[in-house]
């Protein structure tokens, strides 16, 4: 009940900062200092918040904010003070100044197109307990994903004492396709063992020194070669902004591959160690 009502809270307080109805952007990057302005109250305004035309932002001094608009494709960068209004398409700057930059029109398009409803669940997903199988036994990675393929590795948290780990991989129609006994909470699939387009679920079953048998289950698909290409295409360059990688972490998101999104937002939050929204969506 007390996760529940913590995740509960967090959620309540990202989506405050947002407006989920016909929104025209979305924040990629931020600092503290930024909030939405509506006549006497201020509401801080976080990572991934949405903007509809007619909202007003206040910058203070040495605050930041990155800006992705949806259908234009342009990303606006603003330092405080400042103080904005978002238009049907560009943000003005009362105050301050503004900078602007191209993006993937893909990635923005990803983006845009979320009902209202997808909107939110990418916003509160992050704040849900992932969980499979039984108390003391939680799969982690891959679980309800797509998988683009590189470099997979499986993880689960489990019981410390225990002889030990059995990993059962079953296809589509549920036929074991390879089984293996570990020690650790990880497990790296031999080359050539996962096909891309298949569909896969995996088990595990933990021996406890003492009790009885726990396992756990869950699905996830390889995409496959052309889907590959086509989302690898809107991967960022190895140098590219906070903002660029946030963007394609929701379009990995936005199109089910949350293994991958989750690996990205794991590096950024190296970056962000005390933004919220980022450790929520890199421990989902």
């Amino acid at each position: 009940m007390k996760q529940a009502t913590v995740a509960s809270g967090l959620a309540g307080l990202l989506l405050s900062g947002m407006v989920l109805a016909e929104p025209v952007a979305m924040v990629t990057d931020i600092s503290d200092g930024v909030y939405t302005v509506a006549k006497d109250k201020s509401d801080k305004v976080l990572l991934l918040s949405y903007f509809e035309p007619g909202t007003i932002l206040r910058l203070d001094k040495n605050a930041h904010l990155t800006v992705t608009f949806l259908t234009k494709s342009v990303e606006y960068r603003f330092a405080g003070p400042a103080r904005l209004t978002v238009e049907k398409d560009r943000i003005v700057a009362n105050e301050g100044k503004v900078d602007t930059k191209p993006v993937s029109l893909s990635k923005t398009a990803a983006v845009n197109k979320f009902t209202v409803a997808q909107r939110e669940s990418v916003t509160q997903a992050a704040f849900e307990m992932r969980a499979a199988g039984r108390p003391g036994l939680r799969l982690e990675d891959p679980v309800d994903s797509r998988v683009i393929g590189n470099s997979l590795v499986f993880n689960w948290d489990g019981p410390h004492s225990i002889e030990g780990y059995h990993l059962n991989l079953f296809d589509d129609q549920r036929k074991l396709v390879y089984k293996v006994s570990v020690d650790t909470n990880s497990w790296t699939p031999p080359v050539g063992l996962l096909k891309a387009g298949n569909t896969y679920e995996w088990e595990i079953e933990a021996v406890p020194n003492k009790g009885e048998l726990l396992t756990a289950r869950a699905q996830f698909s390889l995409a496959d070669s052309n889907l590959v290409q086509d989302v690898q295409a809107q991967s960022p360059s190895a140098d590219a902004s906070f903002s660029e990688r946030v963007l394609y972490a929701v379009y990995l998101e936005g199109n089910g591959f949350k293994y991958d999104a989750r690996r990205l937002w794991k590096q950024l939050i190296s970056e962000r160690p005390d933004d919220m929204v980022v450790r929520e969506h890199a421990m989902r």
